[in-house]
């Protein structure tokens, strides 16, 4: 090793470590030009590996610093130079320096240093394992095995002095690296999805599992004998400590053995399956310990890695349901496993129902005033339930190939019905979620009353496997669902009763009353689709009586139960009565939680199928704007104010006509909606639907919003701010509300369309809506359209078409656009602009060269032909400029292209050029495709008029954007629509006859030739198509 090199790193590592800001910039920068050079991470862990020299000088700490940061930089460059980097890669040599010496240095004792240590080796072996270091994983597991055997013999010293304990704690500290290091390793190959990666991890998974499993139980033997002995000396206690670590870590990789490690979980060893069948026996026995631990003591950091044990017990089987779901019911020990959760479930449940008024007093916003001892220990067991109950690979609905049940499916479910979850004890799960569990809880409470607005954003998102509410809420569900016959009576009359107790009960406990009361309440509401046929929820509301209650919990509740009710079952002649009750809950008087969510559930009203806008609009719709703007003055959450903002929008667009008279009031909200926004880019799109959907509700009235509404867009389709990555989507869907419903064209949104061209050189997702921008410009105000930006648009537009990497797709959508610019134009303002721009030129030597697929030929060759139709003067100069060898090569490919178009219309509109064609110009080349235009104009005119009549219809530019309302409701017809349908009726493809417009192309292409030239261009036509053709013309 270079000494001057080791010696350069060093001091580098060290000013690294100064406190001094610019001494630390400089030595970075240095120690980053140092990443790419020989030997430089060989260096690294040299220095990190020679701790004598920072133990034995008086700058302890520094050199510890200097150590830690070399193994930190060691680390980050595996990542990049080891494997994965083309350049600089780390050499052979160098790896091989490091390898040998890789995992002498499991006995580190200072944690922070050996948490780096540990990640470094086991990114190596990431990357190494197992095609160029098969033998990692053996020699690891050697080592644990070799650090357990020394640590044995210690321990059976009955004696120890203070060195011997030191060694001892050294060993520990060496046996917990080691198993960090192997959870990290193991916990990379169970990611891994390569079959290489896959079997190495099966072939490791028996020896493996055997070593960590000696050592996992020899620990929890020590720990035992150690909790026998009841000696509660410091040493001890902090080797108790260090023993429920190493528990913790063997512990976290059993787990992933067990779970990932076997293709097929009977064919585990016995080791394997006895460690399974145990650890439901090893798990309570944990669980009793933190049980008897006070408050205090689970509070402190040393109870932490007995909390974890428990709970990973809890992972390990969620993974096994998850990843084998069948075995995980029938290998043996399920069930006093489930029935041991189903206990703590049930001794923690009175835990969790306080009396209120003391708990919200208290602040008890988290265990509850009894003080649940593990919290996720319970979520754990309502998930493990909730997955027996429903799962898919337990539904015995026809699953095998001949549509027979599976025998180990209806195995299963036997053990699920009979032994897992019998009927008895589906009843008393139902009576205990519904007394305990689904209520509202204080710290549910204590929140509406501290931070509303979080509480309703945790309850939107439904973060169930976090909560223990909402896990209860999911599992409630399964069990009404799966077993429905039994339960629905159960609900049903459980509510029944609740009218009848709920005066003796609040007399004699109002806390136990309001629970009983809310949990029946919350099992109706989640239980309506089973109790729809059982359950008259109408009449119960008709006459119900939202009782007092903490903080309005009694008039939340009533307000999500319409809301979850209405989308199942709600009688069309009740609406009303739920409408008022909703406004009357949304009142400034009431709570902000139930303000929001009874307009939740007027949004799922207003949203449903049945719903009637006449009859809400008559008495509810100007309330319910004036609750949402009271809501929406009141919140500072950008979720709530998205949430109000998408009810808003839902309701606009539901409404339509009906709120043009609250149209003003609505954009009033806007520009503080939009300010309070700033920075929230999704609040901000929010605010972008709103406005579309208000436009287009408005229709035509919506032209007086344009010069409100364009700086929202100018600011949304901005490339030049990072915003618009967010907001340019819907400030599109803005802009084509605005021009598809203009009936004039304001300055400020004229001056939008300077914004087109930028954003057709972009190759994204929106350029199909940018083009329809462009069509709409030019359908509302051509000229003016042109005059503002017309040739930035044209050169665009030709760099589109002229990119042969796009599909053809794209070519055909920006032909399209380019032949609305040409019907909606002069000629005398575009025909000098489009010659300039090239794209007839492009056209043309597309059809020269006939190099592309004909699929992409035909749209260059429509859109020539649309402008030899709206421009015939520029076309023919165009082809008259052209040699005449060339233009013959062009028409005759032009002429081809004739039986690669499928569409009629398309097929007419090129007979129209060709014969436009023929009539300007007096090209020898051009006229040289008179024999094969001849029968194609034949064709043309033998049509009955089947294209006339399907194009007059205005088909043609009803797309899938055309609006969904009735077409003969004069009231709901988009304007943009009718300039579509005005644009088709002045075509002159279909405005003009055929035979007369052809007629006078021969007669002006005869005037240009002479008559005798004329005829002996003729006489190379076919006799009898000549003949067909004269007497059509005639």
């Amino acid at each position: 090793m270079d000494g001057s090199q080791r010696a350069t790193v060093a001091r580098l590592l060290e000013e690294a470590t100064s406190q001094d800001a610019g001494r630390i910039a400089a030595a970075e920068e240095e120690l980053r030009a140092c990443e790419t050079k020989h030997n430089h991470y060989a260096t690294l862990f040299e220095i990190f590996a020679d701790r004598p020299a920072a133990t034995t000088t008086a700058g302890q700490q520094q050199q510890q610093q200097t150590r830690w940061l070399a193994i930190i930089n060691f680390k980050n460059g595996i990542d990049k130079y080891w494997k994965r980097a083309d350049l600089h890669r780390i050499g052979l040599g160098e790896k091989q320096t490091v390898r040998a010496h890789l995992m002498d240095y499991f006995d580190e004792q200072t944690p922070a240093i050996a948490v780096q240590y540990c990640v470094a080796v086991a990114r190596i072996a990431r990357w190494d394992f197992p095609r160029v270091w098969p033998e990692f994983a053996d020699d690891l597991l050697a080592r644990i095995r070799a650090i357990a055997g020394q640590q044995q013999q210690l321990q059976q010293q009955q004696q120890q002095e203070e060195e011997e304990q030191q060694q001892q704690q050294q060993q520990q500290t060496m046996e917990l690296n080691a198993l960090y290091t192997m959870h990290l390793f193991v916990k990379t190959l169970c990611q891994r999805s390569m079959p290489a990666e896959r079997q190495a991890l099966r072939r490791i998974t028996p020896p493996a599992f055997a070593t960590v499993g000696a050592v996992y139980a020899e620990r929890l033997g020590q720990l035992q004998q150690l909790l026998v002995s009841g000696d509660n000396q410091q040493n001890q206690h902090q080797h108790q400590v260090r023993l429920l670590k190493s528990i913790r870590m063997c512990l976290k990789i059993l787990r992933r053995l067990l779970v990932f490690g076997y293709a097929k979980i009977e064919d585990a060893d016995h080791d394997a399956q006895q460690f399974y069948v145990a650890s439901s026996t090893h798990q309570a026995v944990f669980y009793d310990l933190y049980w008897r631990l006070s408050s205090a003591q689970r509070a402190s950091a040393d109870a932490v890695p007995l909390r974890k044990i428990v709970l990973l017990y809890g992972k390990m089987y969620l993974d096994f349901q998850n990843s084998h779901a069948i075995r995980f019911i029938t290998t043996p020990g399920v069930g006093p496993m489930l029935a041991w959760y189903w206990a703590r479930i049930s001794e923690e449940a009175p835990r969790l129902a306080p009396p209120l008024d003391a708990a919200i007093a208290d602040d008890e916003g988290g265990e509850g005033a009894g003080g649940v001892i593990l919290e996720p220990l319970l979520i754990q067991g309502l998930t493990l339930y909730k997955n027996v109950v429903r799962n898919f690979f337990y539904a015995t609905d026809g699953d095998g190939d001949d549509g027979a049940a599976d025998p180990e499916v209806s195995r299963c479910r036997e053990i699920i019905d009979t032994q897992l979850v019998p009927p008895p004890l589906v009843a008393q799960m139902a009576a205990l979620l519904m007394r305990c569990y689904l209520p509202l809880k204080p710290r549910d409470l204590v929140l509406w009353r501290d931070d509303a607005e979080t509480w309703l954003a945790d309850e939107a998102a439904d973060y169930w496997n976090f909560d223990v509410r909402r896990c209860a809420e999911h599992l409630f569900v399964d069990l009404a669902s799966q077993h429905r016959d039994q339960l629905v009576a159960l609900v049903a009359a459980a509510v029944g009763q609740e009218e009848e107790e709920e005066e003796e009960d609040k007399a004699a406990d109002p806390s136990a009353a309001f629970y009983r009361r809310d949990g029946r309440l919350a099992a109706l509401g989640l239980c309506a689709n089973e109790l729809y046929d059982a359950f008259d929820f109408c009449a119960w509301l008709a006459r119900h009586r939202t009782p007092d209650s903490p903080l309005g919990a009694a008039k939340w509740r009533v307000a999500w139960l319409v809301g979850r009710w209405v989308p199942v079952r709600f009688e069309a002649a009740q609406r009303p009565h739920a409408y008022a009750l909703l406004l009357e809950l949304a009142g400034p008087d009431s709570p902000l939680v139930v303000r929001v969510e009874a307009l939740a559930s007027l949004l799922v009203c207003v949203d449903d199928w049945d719903f009637d806008a006449a009859q809400f609009s008559a008495h509810f719709l100007a309330p319910s704007l004036e609750r949402i703007a009271s809501v929406l003055a009141h919140v500072e959450s950008a979720d709530t104010r998205m949430r109000m903002v998408g009810f808003l929008s839902t309701l606009v667009q539901r409404m339509q006509r009906a709120v043009a008279p609250f149209a003003d009031a609505i954009v009033q909200m806007v520009p503080r909606l939009w300010e309070s926004a700033a920075g929230e880019n999704m609040c901000q799109t929010a605010v972008l639907v709103l406005v579309t959907r208000l436009v287009e509700a408005l229709g035509a009235q919506a032209t007086r919003m344009q010069a409100f509404a364009a700086p929202l867009v100018a600011h949304s389709v901005d490339l030049a701010t990072p915003a618009h990555v967010y907001l340019i989507e819907d400030g599109i869907e803005l802009w084509r509300a605005l021009l598809r419903n203009a009936t004039d064209l304001d300055d400020s949104l004229l001056a939008l369309a300077l914004r087109i061209p930028p954003l057709l050189h972009t190759s994204t997702d929106l350029l199909r809506n940018t083009l329809r921008l462009v069509e709409s410009y030019f359908l509302l105000a051509g000229e003016r359209t042109f005059a503002c930006c017309g040739p930035a648009i044209l050169d665009a537009l030709h760099s589109l078409v002229a990119d042969t990497t796009l599909a053809a797709r794209a070519t055909l959508v920006g032909y399209n656009a380019l032949s609305v610019v040409v019907q909606c134009t002069p000629p005398a303002l575009c025909a000098e602009p489009l010659t300039q721009s090239n794209v007839l030129w492009t056209g043309f030597t597309r059809i020269v060269d006939h190099s592309d697929s004909a699929l992409v030929l035909v749209h260059h060759s429509a859109f020539l032909s649309r402008v030899a139709v709206q421009y015939p003067a520029l076309f023919g100069e165009f082809l008259a400029a052209q040699d005449a060898a060339v233009a013959s090569v062009f028409c005759s490919h032009w002429v081809g292209l004739h039986a690669d178009i499928t569409q009629v219309p398309a097929r007419r509109l090129h007979a129209f050029a060709l014969a436009v064609a023929v009539g300007s110009t007096a090209n020898d080349g051009v006229l040289a495709m008179l024999p094969r235009a001849v029968p194609l104009w034949n064709e043309i005119i033998s049509d009955t008029g089947s294209s006339a009549l399907l194009y007059g219809s205005g088909s043609e530019y009803d797309g899938d954007d055309a609006y969904p309302l009735a077409a003969d409701d004069d009231d709901y017809v988009v304007a943009e629509n009718a300039r579509r349908k005005s644009l088709l009726a002045a075509d002159p493809v279909y405005a003009m006859d055929f035979r007369s417009v052809l007629a006078q192309s021969m007669a002006q292409c005869e005037r240009l030739n002479g008559a005798a030239r004329f005829h002996a261009i003729l006489s190379r036509v076919d006799p009898e198509q000549l003949a067909m053709l004269q007497n059509q013309l005639s």
